[in-house]
């Protein structure tokens, strides 16, 4: 397998809101990277914040190449000096995110929490660089598309250790996206219970298909009302918030029962206040913990889990649009039309 000239498209964000697809050079990998022949890549939220100028995690302009796509999956056309176990030609999903191994965190083992991490972004360009130490080889039977779904399931993997979600809890997951829905089948995977809330009657179907016990459509029932028929008036055992804003998480507080957790999974961008009444988590002893990124563990495992088959990610890929309509991409995910929508470079 061999690089086609020694030139590329890429996605570049020239102001917010204004992403356009041109040519650039092909980049060359360094010590301990591959070059990666990009073959899908999973649009995130995490890119629509970045492409609105909400968070800017790159620079605009020409440094802009690539964007912030960081779920992808391609094929090795070239390795870096010191590249050790891969080859070119090799099918591999890429690890984004190079922690230092050294600080406080990473020595805890918590290097989602690392004060000196890298990112390896740029997934919207026909070649990109990856850091070949955390980068895993495709078995033979699980697609591209399917393979970019591991950094999302890995961080979902991060709520349930979090949250300690297992047999018999009563869970309860706002937000009837791609994490929703990974959510879903991890805790119905360890034996839970499982509500799921949102408002597009089309997702909850996918919900109801995938297992939960029980979806509400938030806009046509109280959802405090129903979730606590549901659990004798007692209230859930864990809330997973997989939506951003005000109104999930205090749905979650008013749902979260006695000696509870609430995972905040979603960011908000702008940023908000809720308002929180502190005798609530005082005298329920409530814990509300935050959910950010995955460890090199969680990325492991959750190709595992695809690979077999005890995650349902096809169910999951409703949009498969090529580079030179990346714009359109983003657009149905703003709209929330769907659910995983795969850019193929």
């Amino acid at each position: 397998m061999a690089m086609a000239g020694t030139r590329m498209l890429a996605a570049f964000l020239l102001a917010p809101s204004n992403v356009v697809v041109r040519e650039r050079e092909i980049p060359r990998p360094d010590r301990n990277e591959v070059l990666i022949r990009v073959r899908a890549c999973g649009v995130c939220p995490t890119d629509i914040r970045y492409i609105q100028g909400l968070k800017l995690y790159l620079p605009l302009g020409e440094e802009s190449y690539g964007l912030t796509g960081h779920e992808w999956a391609g094929a090795i056309v070239e390795v870096g000096e010191g590249v050790k176990d891969l080859s070119v030609g090799d099918r591999i999903v890429a690890d984004h995110i190079l922690p230092c191994g050294m600080c406080a965190f990473c020595k805890q083992g918590k290097s989602n929490l690392c004060l000196n991490k890298k990112y390896y972004f740029r997934g919207y360009a026909q070649y990109a660089r990856a850091w070949a130490p955390t980068a895993l080889k495709i078995p033979p039977h699980v697609s591209y598309e399917e393979a970019c779904l591991t950094e999302p399931l890995s961080t979902c993997l991060n709520t349930m250790e979090k949250l300690e979600i297992g047999l018999e809890d009563k869970v309860v997951i706002i937000g009837d996206g791609v994490i929703g829905m990974l959510h879903l089948q991890l805790a119905k995977l360890l034996g839970a219970e499982v509500i799921m809330i949102g408002h597009h009657d089309e997702r909850l179907w996918v919900a109801k298909k995938l297992g939960a016990r029980l979806v509400i459509n938030s806009r046509r029932e109280d959802v405090v009302n129903v979730v606590k028929e549901e659990t004798g008036g007692l209230g859930a055992d864990k809330v997973v918030v997989a939506t951003s804003g005000k109104t999930a998480l205090e749905d979650a507080l008013k749902i979260i029962g006695p000696d509870g957790r609430i995972g905040v999974f979603a960011g908000t961008y702008p940023p908000v206040s809720i308002d929180l009444d502190p005798n609530r988590i005082h005298y329920g002893e409530i814990s509300v913990v935050g959910i950010m990124e995955h460890t090199l563990h969680h990325f492991e495992r959750a190709l595992e889990l695809i690979s077999k088959g005890l995650i349902n990610v096809k169910e999951l890929i409703t949009h498969k649009i090529p580079l030179e309509r990346i714009n359109e991409a983003f657009e149905i995910v703003r709209r929330r039309e769907g659910l995983k929508v795969i850019v193929s470079p």
